[in-house]
């Protein structure tokens, strides 16, 4: 299934910096069903970017947009592992939205919307 899969992906240019990780929804309780994303932001001057300049959307291998539904990050009710050797991601926010089953077989994207600079960014999701 894609949510064990460890989908991930980035967006960096001079200004801004968009990272994406593919999260169990099961510790954010949501559904078994839903793909859910952490997101994390930065700009250029380490301040986090406004969350209202942003609209996210899943995309799939023929460029069509899914909506996603983003909600304001909530730390996991399953605590992880303190001897946990990586770097630590603040993450502002969960992009969420419904699995289909079309998705297993697609090269999947999240596409957002930059109001700022009126621009649709692309991130590539690898494993």
């Amino acid at each position: 299934m894609l949510k064990n899969s460890g989908y991930s992906g980035a967006y960096r240019d001079e200004n801004i910096s968009v990272s994406v990780l593919l999260e169990n929804p099961l510790e954010h309780n949501l559904e078994a069903t839903a793909l859910v994303f952490s997101l994390a932001l930065r700009a250029r001057n380490d301040d986090t970017p406004k969350l209202d300049d942003f609209t996210f959307y899943l995309m799939n291998e023929t460029n069509r947009l899914y909506n996603a539904q983003f909600t304001p990050y909530i730390k996991p009710v399953i605590e992880k592992d303190q001897n946990d050797d990586e770097p630590v991601r603040r993450p502002v926010g969960l992009i969420c939205t419904g699995f289909k089953h079309d998705f297993l077989f697609q090269q999947l994207r999240i596409a957002f919307y930059y109001r700022p600079y009126d621009t649709i960014n692309v991130i590539k999701l690898q494993h």
